[in-house]
């Protein structure tokens, strides 16, 4: 049997997304772990991306929101 390395970057691309009454759940866990966040790109779906970018003063690439094709951009 033979097996393959895969690089993988330390940096990643992250996406946060919730459904509306997991939002304040979702940024909670965020503010939580903002430090590491930092550490990685971020990406979100429309509302979750505003409410993430300015609780966490972070940058948050914001998509669609998730019903107007938001879901199937970060897929």
């Amino acid at each position: 049997m033979t097996s393959t390395a895969i690089s993988v970057q330390a940096r990643k691309r992250i996406a946060l997304v919730a459904h509306d009454n997991e939002k304040a759940n979702l940024l909670e866990w965020a503010i939580e772990h903002r430090e590491l966040l930092a550490t990685h790109d971020l990406l979100a779906t429309g509302t979750t991306g505003k409410m993430m970018a300015e609780n966490l003063d972070l940058p948050v690439e914001r998509l669609r929101s998730g019903p107007l094709g938001g879901d199937q951009q970060i897929g």
